[in-house]
């Protein structure tokens, strides 16, 4: 998924733990270990290995805008791995993180190389905001097969991304929740459809509904991977597009890797610490740090889909002739990253 993908919203009073004090303090333990393993070393812990940094302040798993209007985006987003610190998050996590590394690289850079493809029709300020949700979708079986299909998907997530928003109205909340009842159908349609999609295939092998609290916890966190890849993802592609570095040929791994580092993708993420009393919320370092997918018990699992979807579909440019280099215009400025926007321009002269 690409730098990983939440949507961490903070605020100007959140306390802020620079890279310099992550870095040093993840030096100080094994990041691999388990977390009971890294509590009995007598050093500090990085925060993003901190039991103590929650995801939510206990019993308050909603913030106050889906807390008010509740509805499907409410349901989905409290079920969510990402936002979750309770008992069966780790054996969740895990199974998902099984199902994602049984996912072919040869399928994810086919999906990709015809999302990327297709999203061309649309002009730079449509391809790096559709090719890494539409190719997450398409992996899970979803008809992504033209630009309106792009684009509709594109709608979908922008109106979760508005319900989401720290000040979001309730006509905004049932708006994104609309938005997801028509994805949780579509995905259950494509379970039925198309169980051979490659990470529908693996997430039912790995990953099935029996492996969950309930199958409301499986087609949450189902919808979860199409979502985790919209925001960051976009971020991502749309900073390897703004060099014009790519037109020679697609950046490595480890370049993409590097640019993540550099705040390319999502640059701060959000804990509350809980050894405080009403609970304080934390901003954590990701840009700076040798994490910037995260780390613990909720690094991004979709670190592998992420890299190999921004690098199939900057080779797919890179194998275009005649291309229009894109022109920047004002990022999309987020509390947690910028995304890159570009003119809407058409991709071919």
């Amino acid at each position: 998924m690409t730098a990983c993908p939440f949507h961490a919203r903070h605020d100007a009073n959140a306390q802020v733990v620079g890279a310099a004090d992550a870095a040093d303090a993840a030096d100080a333990v094994d990041t691999d270990a388990p977390i009971a393993d890294a509590l009995s070393i007598d050093a500090p812990l990085a925060p993003l290995l901190d039991p103590a940094l929650r995801m939510r302040p206990p019993n308050e798993p909603l913030p106050p805008p889906l807390r008010a209007q509740g509805g499907p985006l409410a349901e989905v987003f409290s079920r969510w791995l990402r936002q979750r610190d309770d008992a069966a998050h780790a054996p969740e996590k895990a199974v998902l993180s099984r199902a994602l590394l049984a996912l072919s690289d040869d399928d994810v850079r086919a999906h990709a190389r015809r999302q990327a493809a297709i999203a061309a029709r649309g002009g730079w300020s449509h391809w790096h905001w559709a090719v890494p949700a539409s190719t997450v979708a398409s992996l899970l079986g979803l008809p992504m097969d033209d630009l309106a299909a792009q684009r509709r998907l594109h709608g979908q997530l922008r109106a979760m991304a508005a319900g989401l928003g720290a000040q979001a109205t309730g006509e905004a909340v049932r708006a994104g929740g609309e938005a997801v009842a028509t994805l949780l159908g579509a995905l259950d349609d494509a379970e039925h459809r198309a169980p051979d999609a490659p990470l529908q295939w693996t997430l039912l092998r790995h990953a099935g509904p029996s492996r969950w609290t309930d199958r409301a916890a499986f087609t949450a966190n189902r919808l979860a991977l199409i979502w985790q890849s919209h925001e960051a993802g976009a971020a991502l592609l749309g900073h390897a597009l703004l060099g014009d570095s790519w037109m020679g040929g697609a950046p490595t791994r480890e370049a993409l890797l590097r640019l993540a580092r550099d705040g390319g993708a999502v640059r701060v993420t959000r804990r509350f610490d809980v050894r405080q009393q009403p609970p304080a919320p934390v901003t954590v370092q990701l840009a700076g740090t040798d994490h910037p997918f995260g780390d613990g018990a909720h690094r991004c699992p979709g670190q592998g889909l992420a890299l190999g979807t921004s690098l199939a579909s900057l080779q797919w440019l890179a194998e275009q002739p005649g291309l229009r280099p894109p022109t920047a215009v004002a990022p999309l400025a987020l509390p947690n990253m910028d995304i890159p926007q570009f003119k809407d321009e058409e991709l071919f002269p």
